[in-house]
């Protein structure tokens, strides 16, 4: 579970969402909490004292408020996602929350700080995309393939849900015609692939540290991604799990193109682990 969460707030309404839920997964942790609010440097030095004076009330306003007024505030000046990446090693945070991109243009994504933020980062990022933040976490899904990745996203998104919480592991089989022969059925792979997956789930939920949620299997035969937005649209969770260097991998230097997918356009909150 996560001992030190860093929220990343840009004095939008998204980011008061993302605070909201950073508030209520540290009070159900017992984690502590910092926020970071990054200012632009190339201002004149003047405006930038007025705004750092300005932005400090505001914050502590809203911390005050939300009664998490141990919550410590950072204010750092230059390029956000640098300082971003920078006070998350420093700190040693393991869970980065921050907003959802708040242009309303999911073309204007690449390039943004939570693209660059996401295509560096080391811990898991959590980004906060539902209306609903003080509520725990009770149901996650979680793309779930044979990939270290996958399995280290299973076990990131464990450690964020309530007691009693249910995890639907989904996996998309795409059924090509070199996957079928005469004497192998899609029936047939369907049933081995329940199988696999519910002796990696048996594995991975062995070695939780915390009370292991209850799990659903669910194995969707089509073509990426279509195949997982429906059936994510169909299970509506509160959060979905993914980890981004798995199968989806189109190039090292890229994010991947399933979580780069989420988190242009996320369906609920959306959990990114590498």
């Amino acid at each position: 579970m996560p001992k030190h969460i860093l929220i990343a707030h840009d004095l939008s309404r998204e980011a008061d969402i993302a605070l909201r839920r950073a508030i209520q997964l540290a009070r159900q942790h017992g984690a502590r909490l910092s926020l970071l609010h990054v200012l632009e440097d190339h201002l004149p030095n003047a405006v930038q004292s007025n705004l750092r004076e300005a932005a400090q009330r505001i914050l502590e306003e809203r911390l005050e408020q939300l009664g998490a007024t141990e919550c410590k505030v950072l204010l750092r000046k230059g390029r956000p996602a640098q300082q971003i990446l920078e006070e998350l090693e420093e700190s040693q945070a393991d869970l980065l929350v921050i907003g959802r991109h708040h242009h309303n243009a999911p073309e204007l994504f690449i390039g943004t700080t939570l693209e660059r933020v996401a295509r560096h980062i080391t811990a898991p990022l959590l980004l906060v995309a539902g209306d609903t933040p003080q509520v725990p976490y009770s149901h996650v899904a979680v793309a779930l393939d044979f990939s270290l990745c996958a399995c280290d996203a299973l076990r990131s998104s464990c450690e964020l849900l309530a007691p009693g919480a249910t995890l639907t592991a989904l996996n998309v089989l795409e059924l090509g015609s070199r996957l079928l022969s005469r004497s192998c059925s899609s029936e047939e792979l369907l049933d081995t692939q329940n199988e696999l997956l519910g002796r990696l789930l048996e594995d991975e939920m062995a070695g939780l540290a915390t009370p292991a949620p209850k799990i659903e299997v669910q194995v969707a035969r089509g073509a990426l991604p279509k195949a997982l937005d429906d059936a994510v649209s169909t299970l509506n969770p509160q959060l979905l799990a993914l980890g981004s260097h798995g199968r989806s991998l189109i190039s090292q230097a890229l994010l991947g193109s399933l979580p780069l997918r989420y988190l242009q356009s996320p369906p609920c909150d959306v959990l990114i682990v590498k």
